[in-house]
């Protein structure tokens, strides 16, 4: 199927401006882009080489469109999200909304797509890497899963790349920080985030992702770097895992590196430029109990997250023509 006349919410952010990249390099039939932020009307955005002028989302028509997305940055308003759903057209929904319902598929890379659901929760960044690494696990040997997920300020969108670099400047010159829409001062400084939404988004993803009776427990905290987040992974298994055969497994998938390697001694966000692999760290029997390990995923929350879920996603749909 086409996707004629195409709409994006929260496509005024640094996802937005991304995903609308990334569809004008598709061959999706698309006409027409309508793009949709809030308190941005009168903005432009662009797609394919051209301006497109951004709208209030309470200004969108459902019924003459083909394709809704919603990006993270255009909040979680469940009016929009169950309009575009009521229009019987195809909905990727980033914003938590449609996670929450029994009647929307979770997406990320590598999830089978039944040919009669056009309603798709896209997973977010940390769900979907984690994920794709307990897949290689045998079905049914997971126990619970432990996170910490160290998260950039490119998560906060534009506003808090800004805020980092403009507080780090400020303290470097002897000057105090201004007040930031973070709240708090995040240059040089770690912010925790457990009691956050985020916690419970990344649980709530994984647990569908993984399916059966997985215990998933998260904490987040924000850490002061711009982009790429890393996660700290304690995984229980019913046996003793061979981690050999995982490493083997994860050596031979082109999604992945493990480290150490020729390029570093260490996973970090800094490794990440230039790469599109969820980097795996400390892949380590835990030492008191070996029937669990540890590793660390270090992962790009950007190119890696909700945007290339929904490429992916779109792909596969034109594939099984919805």
């Amino acid at each position: 199927m086409a996707y004629k006349r195409v709409a994006v919410f929260g496509a005024t952010g640094l996802e937005g401006e991304s995903l609308l990249q990334g569809l004008s390099e598709l061959e999706l039939g698309i006409e027409s882009a309508s793009v949709f932020a809030a308190d941005a009307e009168g903005e432009t955005a662009m797609f394919r080489g051209r301006p497109v002028a951004v709208k209030e989302p309470s200004t969108a028509d459902f019924g003459v469109l083909d394709l809704a997305i919603f990006l993270p940055e255009a909040g979680s308003d469940a009016g929009l999200v169950d309009a575009a759903c009521d229009a019987g057209i195809v909905v990727l929904d980033a914003t938590d909304t449609l996670a929450q319902r029994d009647d929307a598929v979770i997406f990320c890379e590598g999830v089978a797509i039944a040919g009669d659901v056009k309603l798709f929760a896209i997973a977010d960044a940390a769900s979907s890497q984690v994920a794709a690494l307990l897949q290689q696990l045998p079905v049914g040997s997971i126990n619970r899963v432990d996170i910490s997920l160290a998260q950039a300020v490119s998560v906060a969108g534009r506003d808090g790349i800004e805020a980092l670099a403009a507080e780090t400047a400020r303290l470097l010159g002897g000057q105090t920080p201004d007040k930031t829409v973070l709240g708090q001062q995040i240059a040089f400084n770690v912010l925790p985030q457990s009691a956050d939404r985020a916690a419970a988004e990344v649980e709530h993803n994984l647990s569908r992702l993984l399916g059966g009776d997985i215990a998933i427990a998260a904490s987040v905290m924000m850490v002061p770097v711009f982009y790429g987040h890393t996660i700290m992974l304690r995984v229980e298994c019913e046996d003793r895992p061979n981690l050999s055969a995982l490493r083997g497994s994860l050596s031979e998938d082109s999604r992945f590196r493990l480290f150490p390697n020729e390029d570093a001694e260490q996973a970090s966000p800094v490794c990440l430029q230039g790469s599109d692999c969820i980097d795996i760290d400390q892949l380590n029997y835990d030492r008191r109990d070996e029937t669990a390990f540890r590793c660390t995923v270090v992962g790009d929350n950007l190119r890696k997250g909700a945007v290339f879920n929904i490429i992916e996603l779109l792909k596969n749909l034109i594939k099984i023509n919805i």
